[in-house]
C-alpha cells in the first residue's frame, strides 16, 4: 500500500536480507515477475491498470526504469513466457487475459497482442516447458483455462476444449510445472490442497488425477486459504502456502508418479500471500501480508 518496490539482497551463505533500495510507484503494486535471463523486472501496477518495466542493475544493485505501460485492466498475475518476448497477464476482477510484446529494451508495448474474456477470478496465467500452451488458474469458476500460444506472435488462441477442472470446490489458484514430468500442479484456495494435474503435450490438455491436502488433520479448513506455490528446479520438493493456518507446507514429489507426500508445515508470518525460493533452493522467502514481515 505504499505504492514502491522494496528491493532487498539474499546472502546466499546465511540467508539474510539487507534491503539495497526503494522504488516509487504511480500506484499499489501486485505482482511480480523476473524475466527468464534475470535481468528484468515486471510489476503489475494494479490501482493504474498498467505494468511498469526495469532493468534489474545487479552491480549497483537498484532498478532502472524502462516505462510504464496501460494495459487497460487490473492485473492480479503478470510473467513473460518463456523466451521472455511477450508479457501475459491475467484480471481477476475483469475476468480477461492479454498478451503483449516486450520491446528489444524490455520496455512493454502498449498495443495488445491478445484479449480475450474468460470469466471472473482469473488469478495467474503461465506457459508450459514448450512454450506451445498456457494456462490461467480461476477460483471463482473452479477450473483452470487452457491456451494455446504462438511465440512468433505473442498470441493467446482457446483451446479445445478451453478448461480443465479439478473436483468441486477446489478454486484453484497459482501454478508449478515439474521440470521433468509432464504434471503441472496448482494450489487450490478454498480446497487447502495441491492438485496434480497431467499434461499432454501434444494437445496442451490437462487432467486431474491426484489432490493433497496442506493442512495439519486437525486443523479447522475453514479458517484457512491457499495462496502460492513454487516447486524446486530439481522438482524433488513442492511448498503451498495457507493463509490462517500461517504457514508454508511443503511435499515430497514422487520422481515416477508426481504424486505428493507431506513433509510437514513450517511457521511463517501471519498471511503469507507469497513466497519464493533463493538461489539453490537453499532458502524459501515468505511475505506476511498482515504482519508485514519477510520469513526466511
Amino acid at each position: 500500500n505504499d505504492k514502491a518496490i522494496h528491493l532487498y539482497e539474499l546472502n546466499p551463505k546465511t540467508g539474510a536480507l539487507a534491503q539495497r533500495a526503494t522504488i516509487a510507484l504511480p500506484g499499489a503494486p501486485g505482482s511480480q515477475f523476473v524475466s527468464p535471463d534475470g535481468n528484468l523486472l515486471y510489476v503489475s501496477v494494479r490501482t493504474a491498470n498498467s505494468v511498469a518495466a526495469y532493468r534489474i542493475d545487479h552491480a549497483k544493485k537498484t532498478l532502472v526504469p524502462l516505462g510504464i505501460t496501460n494495459i487497460g485492466a487490473n492485473a492480479a498475475y503478470v510473467a513473460t513466457d518463456r523466451t521472455g518476448r511477450t508479457l501475459l497477464w491475467a484480471s481477476y476482477s475483469g475476468g480477461v487475459v492479454g498478451s503483449h510484446a516486450i520491446a528489444k529494451n524490455g520496455a512493454v508495448k502498449k498495443t495488445a497482442l491478445s484479449r480475450i474474456e474468460t470469466q471472473r477470478c482469473a488469478h495467474s496465467i503461465l506457459t508450459d516447458a514448450s512454450n506451445k500452451f498456457a494456462f490461467v488458474p480461476h477460483t471463482g469458476p473452479n477450473a483452470v483455462y487452457q491456451f494455446r500460444f504462438n511465440a512468433a506472435t505473442g498470441k493467446l488462441i482457446a483451446n479445445d476444449p478451453p478448461t480443465a477442472s479439478p473436483a468441486a470446490g477446489l478454486e484453484p489458484r497459482h501454478l508449478a510445472f515439474h521440470p521433468k514430468l509432464p504434471i503441472v500442479y496448482c494450489d487450490d484456495e478454498k480446497g487447502d490442497s495441491v492438485t496434480a494435474y497431467k499434461l499432454s503435450r501434444a494437445t496442451g490438455q490437462l487432467k486431474a488425477f491426484h489432490t493433497h491436502s496442506t493442512l495439519p488433520a486437525n486443523f479447522d479448513g475453514a479458517k484457512n486459504s491457499c495462496a502460492d506455490i513454487e516447486i524446486t528446479r530439481d522438482g524433488k520438493f513442492i511448498y503451498a502456502s495457507n493463509r490462517g493456518h500461517n504457514s508454508i507446507a511443503g511435499f515430497a514429489v514422487d520422481a515416477k508418479t508426481g504424486k505428493l507426500k507431506s513433509i510437514g508445515q513450517f511457521a511463517t508470518g501471519e498471511v503469507p500471500r507469497s513466497f519464493n525460493l533463493g538461489p539453490n533452493n537453499k532458502w524459501l522467502i515468505a511475505a506476511g501480508q498482515r504482519s508485514h514481515d519477510l520469513h526466511i
